[in-house]
C-alpha cells in the first residue's frame, strides 16, 4: 500500500538593492534602488514580480539588528524605489517576506557613508 500526498513548490526569488548617492549628507536625501525577480518556469529565467509589499530595511553601522524603515509595493516590472533621509552610516536593504507560491528574498546590506 503507498500513500499519496502533495507538495507545495515555491518559486524562487531574488532581489537587488543599490543606495546612492555616496557619500551622503548628513539629513539629505537618499535615493534606494533595487527589484524583486522571481523564476519563471515557461520562460526559464527570472521575471519582475509586480505590486509586491517589500520591507526596506535599515542597520545602523556597529549594530547587528535590522529594522523596517517603510513599506513600497514593486512597479508593474518589479522595480523597487524610494527617499528616505540619511541620518547616520549604515545599511539598507529589501526584505520581501514571500507568498505561498514565492519564496522570500532578502537582499545584503549595501553601506551608506554619512558625513
Amino acid at each position: 500500500m503507498t500513500a499519496s500526498g502533495t507538495a507545495q513548490v515555491k518559486r524562487w526569488a531574488k532581489a537587488t538593492v543599490n543606495a546612492g548617492p555616496e557619500p551622503v549628507k548628513k539629513g539629505g536625501t537618499l535615493t534606494v534602488t533595487g527589484g524583486l525577480k522571481r523564476a519563471d518556469w515557461v520562460k526559464h529565467s527570472y521575471t519582475g514580480v509586480a505590486a509586491a509589499s517589500v520591507k526596506l530595511q535599515f542597520r545602523k553601522k556597529g549594530t547587528s539588528s535590522y529594522t523596517t524603515v517603510k513599506t513600497v509595493k514593486s512597479s508593474s516590472t518589479g522595480a523597487l524605489k524610494t527617499t528616505v533621509k540619511a541620518s547616520a552610516d549604515g545599511y539598507w536593504r529589501w526584505n520581501f517576506g514571500g507568498w505561498s507560491t514565492t519564496g522570500t528574498a532578502v537582499t545584503a546590506g549595501d553601506h551608506v557613508d554619512v558625513r
